[in-house]
């Protein structure tokens, strides 16, 4: 994939063909519906089976999907299930994400800690960003935790819930550095879930 700035997708969004940029004739009505601003999709899942998903094959471009997801007003969940090989790809679709002004709530799940770093990352100027949902299918290691702890330290994103249950990876080394990130969102933080977590007293 060549390299593409956020210029490029903008300059030729009206003309693109849907279909020359999706592995199915569903994912190119996914994209159709971001593009066009459909009012109901307010929830969408990449890669799981939930509302509108968009499962990647070979053909999809990650930075066009991307793109149209910064340029949806009315995309307010985004389940993030699977990420593929590519560092271009990934880029180019975390950047829409980094770009997007709606969306509220994030789920990310079934992710390794180098794809989990690098949405995490992007999130860092995500303001309107009410809540993060990170599931257990993760594998996430200390140093994932200490860049989500990174994010929330900075007090940037007024997270409202914070749902980390199930998430073995996480351990007493795990807590000690999201500790200073929690104090960070205390003052918005309405709901933690820290359940299952292989947390003992010493975290």
């Amino acid at each position: 994939m060549e390299h593409r700035d956020y210029n490029y997708y903008e300059a030729n969004a009206a003309d693109v063909n849907l279909e020359e940029i999706t592995s199915s004739a569903k994912n190119a009505k996914i994209l159709q519906r971001l593009r066009d601003g459909d009012p109901t999709l307010r929830y969408f899942s990449l890669g799981g089976g939930f509302g509108s998903y968009f499962n990647i094959g070979e053909g999809d471009d990650l930075g066009w999907l991307g793109f149209f997801i910064s340029r949806s007003a009315c995309l307010h969940n985004l389940d993030i299930c699977y990420l593929p090989d590519g560092e271009q790809q990934i880029h180019a679709f975390s950047e829409g994400i980094a770009r997007s002004q709606s969306i509220r709530n994030i789920t990310i799940n079934n992710l390794n800690n180098d794809r989990f770093t690098s949405i995490v990352r992007v999130l860092r100027n995500k303001s309107q960003l009410e809540g993060l949902s990170i599931w257990s299918g993760n594998n996430i290691d200390p140093d994932g935790w200490s860049e989500l702890g990174i994010l929330l330290e900075s007090g940037v994103c007024k997270l409202q819930l914070l749902y980390l249950r199930g998430n073995n990876y996480i351990g007493n080394e795990g807590m000690d550095v999201l500790s200073n990130g929690l104090r960070g969102i205390e003052s918005s933080l309405k709901a933690l879930h820290l359940s299952d977590n292989s947390i003992g007293n010493e975290g």
